[in-house]
């Protein structure tokens, strides 16, 4: 068993200036997904990993998109993943910020930014354990892997999937730096990213009742679309839910419409495994419009799939996690589900691997203008990962 007194010695390392330098220099770099790449923002992480004394490598798959990795300690086993993704969802209308989205300003304890929740801060916080566990003299006698992906944001299949496909989701735990407030996600909704399709029959804009309007087809389906959902939940990631995200239709103003297209985002829960089965209510709900207006041509087909996933059991890295953050806050930390897709799927679904999510700062503000995360916590955060990382890496 680790000696606490390594333990205390690595946790007072941690520099907490070095943490907010880190997550500054992150967050001031533009990474948006889409519209922009994580190729700088990469090599930011890649001049401070080399700092810290590793050797990182960037990944990249078939779209050339750059995940960097890097291995600390010099022993194979045990082997512990912390995951944190490099790309940002766009920052949108400068307008609409009270700081500038790339200026990684610290306001009022909390750093301001892009990405500085969602997730650079958590990755800071990681970097900053690393350099502490450096600083200390402490020598790890398994390895710890970094990974920070790219395209985490449009469902990681060119990052952390890249990863998987080269084999380097090993490990025998794994910890995904999502902002949780430093509680324990032990779950995670999935999504199915559905088209729906109403088909209709021109007409002169002056006589519609000689056509078939898609658009009204559609509104009648959209109207009632929460009856696609089924009276089911789970303990931790809630129910599922639907969202009608995007609408396209017509062609001209004096023109019945024709063709309607929604895109639909079907949040799933673990437990639901078969994407027809998703489909099915859909069906039943067009088939009843059409009992009412026979004229309705409804059809639907998911686009992207997304499992669901959760960590079963109750695995020595959620001990040691719920340890760190009681030690380091003074209070329990909650188990809860994280709404939101993750990469922790990939440990969790592809590689059977104990994964929990814990990171600093709120879900609440990711995607948001203003977009921020408290100072305090990103460097909690640090001593939370530089105590566990030692502890599951003793080799015991």
């Amino acid at each position: 068993m680790v000696d606490e007194a390594v333990v205390s010695a690595v946790v007072t390392h941690v520099d907490p200036d070095e943490v907010v330098r880190f997550a500054r220099r992150l967050v001031s770099t533009p990474s948006e997904n889409p519209g922009g790449t994580e190729d700088a923002v990469a090599a930011v992480a890649v001049e401070i990993l080399e700092d810290l004394g590793g050797t990182p490598q960037i990944v990249r798959g078939e779209e050339g998109r750059p995940s960097a990795v890097a291995r600390f300690g010099d022993g194979d086993r045990p082997a512990l993943a912390w995951n944190g993704h490099l790309d940002v969802v766009p920052a949108g209308d400068p307008s609409t910020w009270r700081h500038p989205p790339f200026g990684a300003e610290i306001v009022d304890g909390t750093l301001v930014g892009r990405g500085s929740a969602d997730m650079k801060g958590g990755i800071a916080s990681a970097l900053g354990a690393v350099s502490a566990i450096r600083r200390s003299g402490v020598e790890l006698a398994g390895r710890l892997d970094l990974h920070l992906a790219a395209d985490e944001e449009l469902a990681g299949l060119h990052g952390t999937k890249v990863l998987l496909e080269r084999g380097l989701l090993d490990q025998d735990a794994a910890i995904v730096g999502e902002p949780t407030e430093l509680n324990l996600a032990l779950a995670e909704r999935g999504g199915a990213w559905i088209t729906a399709t109403a088909r209709g029959t021109a007409a002169h804009g002056s006589t519609p009742q000689l056509g078939v309007s898609a658009i009204t087809s559609m509104a009648r389906f959209l109207l009632r679309i929460e009856e696609v959902l089924p009276d089911i939940e789970h303990p931790l990631v809630g129910r599922p839910t639907v969202n009608a995200a995007m609408i396209q239709g017509g062609s001209a103003p004096n023109v019945v419409a024709d063709r309607c297209v929604v895109e639909i985002d079907r949040r799933i829960i673990p437990g639901e495994t078969e994407p027809g089965k998703v489909l099915e209510p859909f069906d039943r709900l067009a088939d009843a419009i059409r009992t009412e207006h026979p004229e309705t041509d409804l059809s639907f087909a998911i686009r992207l799939w997304t499992d669901a996933a959760e960590t079963t059991g109750d695995p020595r890295i959620a001990d040691l996690c719920r340890a760190a953050v009681r030690e380091e806050t003074g209070r329990a930390p909650l188990d809860t589900g994280m709404t939101g897709i993750t990469d922790a799927r990939f440990y969790l679904n592809d590689r059977s691997i104990p994964t929990i999510i814990l990171g600093p700062g709120s879900l609440g503000v990711a995607h948001t203008a203003n977009e921020s995360v408290p100072i305090a916590q990103l460097v909690a955060a640090a001593r939370v990962y530089a105590r566990v990382f030692t502890r599951f890496l003793d080799g015991s």
